[in-house]
């Protein structure tokens, strides 16, 4: 009996593309959303994967917060979901939870915000695409709705709380989309008691400081500019000795007045301003605590701004993006090493702060797809995982060997092709050449330059077999689809004026950061290849390396056959003609002599090749009088020995097929169904792992995976849940090709999913 036990080697995948999705506290801990999900991302590991994954929302997360207590510690957080609910998250011996579920809200929520009132008393402030504003409170652990506030059609874009001072009681701060920022106080009910009117388009941040017995509120919108505002108890003294009056407005909360008064105005920002934060902070020959700002905007920059000794505030420290296809920044937080931003591709820019030099250096910081991912393919000999997405690129993922004992931790380390389409499917040819698939009719391949085969081998300590002699690199010539060779010497600023497309040749020896993966780490493309009618759906590659099989959606026998090409000539050598509609995949036997397709037509065809002759004939398949599958074949995968195959439709069945001594007259012929698992949801990727006999990872559309062994009958091992597999369909299940000489017993899983996640588990198989 085998016995199986699992461990998260690698997680990667993006934050969701909308302001307020990332928080960053004090202990160096990130949570984001993504997708669905929640990602809890521990900047301080570093020789295992740092990222936890937690599942409760249906629908994409909005918004995630920390909860700080005056202390400094997070042992809760917020969610906010287009599931039309928010969370409550805390932390139990070691275990996230969801001790709370505010449901209310008649549509998704957007923003969210929390507040400790005293000891484990809190508010939430809710807001949503209802119109309504909800204030849920909880006291003495039991959590209530106390308000709705009705903004009739306006939609509230940014909230914020914060305690007035001298009363201890709280102000909420909202940003509508009538540019204004309205302040709420509570008297019985929140109402509202003042408007603060300057800016001239949507508020899309705001965040406060305490300043003494003053709140310094900053507002920042997509008119570019950000606005610092000083909220006081009101005197009638002189703003000014110089005789210089300020004007200052003054509202009535809890019996008393309060002034707000403009204290700057912040330019420097040429786009949209999504994100504003305060930090605290003190300088060696000053005791007193200062006050500084991090704004971020879609002109791809962040800013940190410092007040000067006369009290202009003056731009500090200017970082962001330069060229690469990213829109800038949805938001920035600062952290205990530095500040992270997240922008429009969710990518997270990491910053240390040199305090010394006033300077900042960029980090290494995890990443990963922010679209769903729909195929992904072991290296051949297993050193790393190439992943394409609809997010339109192709991204290379490996260990990052960190020390002479070889302790490692995996990240991104190359986005070879950034296309303008969604890309759908991958195969590997060689170590350092693939295949892709996207919403066009052409095949592309591509080839890795030198620059990268150099600095894999800085990174990861393993040498790849590639030509070193070719190009340098690649780039993407203006209003182009192509990457275009760069070779060394090449003056690119010559060849092209448009400098988005520059490429520079970098020595490496950690993973690239965001900015350097977008532009840097192209590869050329080698060879299109036309002949389908519509476009492309997969595309797979012998294990040999000799041919291509490649497929495009179809509605006809004619559009449906399955295209063979030379790798060596690219010349088409065979058109499979079998199905009626789309073919869903393709599978070559571990020996490169017989291949598998399955369809949307419910039938799946084996063809054999025979390598002397080069020639390919179908020896077998299924049709209406056989099928077992009453709906679509979605996948199918060659046992890890090659003696059989096997198909997963959305009907929920797993069929296993092998040859058997006896010839029929179907068109099964000497092939035979051995055995049937029937599941409770849509099959949708399939794997068989090294081990003897039949293993087999089976990943479904709910997001889960199952392990089943076969021998005379189906055996399930283990169920990975959606917190350790994926939350939405599985698209590809992939075993590393080989085994480790000194960890016979680990099987190392790669697996891709709807859910925007790559991942890669540990399994550890022995008998007892």
């Amino acid at each position: 009996m085998l016995k199986i036990n699992t461990k998260q080697v690698y997680t990667s995948v993006a934050c969701n593309r909308t302001p307020e999705i990332v928080d960053w506290n004090k202990a160096g801990v990130i949570c984001y959303g993504a997708c669905n999900a929640i990602v809890i991302y521990d900047t301080k590991i570093i020789y295992k994967d740092p990222i936890t994954v937690l599942n409760h929302h249906n629908a994409r997360v909005n918004s995630v917060k920390w909860l700080t207590r005056p202390d400094g510690s997070c042992t809760e957080m917020i969610s906010a979901s287009a599931d039309k609910t928010a969370a409550i998250w805390t932390l139990v011996k070691g275990d996230w939870k969801v001790t709370s579920v505010l449901a209310g809200h008649e549509d998704g929520v957007t923003c969210i915000f929390g507040m400790y009132t005293g000891g484990n008393d809190l508010f939430v402030f809710t807001a949503s695409v209802d119109s309504t504003v909800k204030v849920w409170e909880r006291s003495n652990d039991t959590v209530f709705l106390k308000q709705t506030i009705h903004l009739n059609s306006g939609l509230c874009l940014t909230l914020h709380a914060q305690m007035l001072p001298i009363v201890s009681k709280p102000v909420l701060f909202l940003g509508l989309d009538d540019n204004k920022v309205h302040v709420f106080a509570l008297n019985g009910e929140y109402h509202r008691v003042d408007t603060l009117l300057g800016h001239e388009d949507w508020v899309r941040g705001l965040d406060t400081v305490m300043d003494d017995n003053t709140i310094l509120l900053a507002s920042c919108s997509q008119d570019t500019y950000i606005r610092v505002w000083r909220i006081q108890r009101f005197d009638d003294e002189p703003c000014s000795s110089t005789g210089i009056k300020v004007e200052r407005k003054v509202f009535e909360a809890y019996d008393i007045l309060w002034s707000v008064k403009l204290e700057a105005v912040l330019a420097g920002h040429e786009g949209w301003v999504y994100g504003v934060q305060w930090d605290v902070f003190s300088e060696k020959d000053n005791k007193q605590p200062l006050h500084r700002i991090l704004s971020s905007s879609l002109d791809k920059t962040i800013i940190l701004w410092e007040p000067e000794l006369g009290g202009a505030w003056v731009e500090k420290i200017r970082v962001g993006e330069v060229g690469g296809n990213g829109l800038g920044f949805y938001g920035s937080r600062f952290g205990p090493t530095g500040f992270l931003g997240h922008g429009y591709n969710g990518s997270l820019h990491l910053w240390t702060l040199d305090k010394e030099l006033q300077t900042c250096v960029p980090s290494v910081v995890l990443g990963g797809h922010f679209g769903a991912v729909e195929d992904m393919k072991w290296e051949p000999k297993g050193r790393y995982v190439l992943s394409v997405s609809l997010d339109q690129t192709a991204r290379i993922h490996a260990p990052w060997k960190k020390n002479m004992y070889g302790a490692y931790q995996w990240h991104e380390i190359a986005r070879p092709q950034v296309h303008g389409y969604d890309m759908c499917s991958v195969s590997m040819i060689s170590p350092t050449e693939y295949a892709s698939a996207a919403e066009e009719k052409v095949v592309r391949v591509f080839k890795a330059p030198a620059n990268f085969i150099q600095n894999f081998q800085n990174i990861t300590g393993e040498e790849l077999e590639g030509d070193t002699q070719g190009p340098e690199g690649a780039s993407v010539p203006s209003l182009g689809l192509s990457n275009k060779a760069v070779f060394s010497g090449d003056d690119m600023a010559d060849a092209d004026a448009d400098k988005d497309g520059y490429f520079v040749p970098m020595e490496m020896h950690e993973p690239p950061t965001e900015e350097t993966l977008m532009q840097n780490t192209l590869w050329p493309e080698a060879n299109k290849l036309y002949g389908h009618g519509y476009e492309v759906y997969c595309v797979e590659a012998s294990p040999d390396g000799q041919l291509l099989a490649t497929a495009c959606k179809a509605t006809t026998v004619e559009h449906a056959s399955v295209l063979i090409w030379d790798t060596k000539t690219w010349n088409q050598t065979h058109k499979l003609v079998s199905h009626q509609l789309t073919v869903t995949q393709i599978a070559f036997s571990p020996n490169s002599k017989f291949v598998v397709t399955v369809s949307r037509d419910r039938k799946w065809t084996l063809y054999q090749r025979d390598i002397e002759t080069n020639s390919i004939e179908a020896v077998a398949g299924t049709d209406k009088s056989n099928g077992v599958h009453t709906r679509i074949i979605w996948c199918c995968a060659w046992f890890y020995d090659g003696t059989g195959f096997a198909t997963g439709s959305r009907d929920g069945k797993v069929c296993l097929w092998s040859k058997t001594d006896t010839q029929t007259d179907t068109s099964l012929r000497n092939y035979a169904l051995v055995s049937k698992l029937e599941l409770q949801s849509s099959v949708t990727a399939l794997a068989f792992g090294p081990l003897p006999g039949v293993f087999a990872a089976i990943g479904l559309e709910t997001g889960v995976i199952l392990l089943y062994t076969f021998k005379d009958t189906w055996s399930l091992l283990l169920e990975m849940d959606r917190n350790a597999a994926h939350h939405l369909a599985v698209k590809r299940l992939a075993f590393k090709p080989k085994l480790d000489k000194d960890r016979k017993h680990e099987l190392i899983l790669a697996s891709c999913g709807a859910d925007n996640f790559v991942r890669v588990n540990s399994i550890i198989a022995k008998t007892v």
